[in-house]
């Protein structure tokens, strides 16, 4: 038990290093493995250890950083698209000036 919950300890460590230096081809990889070595250990039908404890409290931390990592990563790719909206949002008044619309439940209108 204790090799693959080390195996998916070291998972975790790669996963870290993908999502700080934006491999995201490399996620899927890891997603894939991941799920293997889960299954796996699903299937082990033996007592838990201090051993494993440890190892186990050591996986959950790093997943936990992992998580809110990926978190963080989406909340910045969301501000982004925001930010991007925001300047393209463009229309025109009826005498040809355009007008910024900011973000936000607004119905457009071409006229002012």
């Amino acid at each position: 038990m204790n090799t693959f919950l080390l195996a998916l300890n070291d998972l975790l460590l790669r996963e870290r290093q993908a999502i700080t230096h934006l491999r995201m081809a490399q996620l899927d990889e890891i997603q894939q493995e991941k799920t293997r070595l889960l299954k796996l250990l699903n299937r082990i039908k033996q007592p838990v250890d201090q051993e494993s404890t440890e190892l186990i409290g050591r996986i959950q931390a790093n997943n936990e950083r992992n998580r809110r990592l990926l978190e963080s990563g989406l909340k910045l790719v969301r501000r982004l698209q925001d930010n991007v909206f925001r300047r393209l949002a463009l229309t025109y008044a009826a005498h040809g000036r355009s007008l910024q619309i900011g973000a936000g439940p607004r119905l457009l209108s071409r006229s002012v």
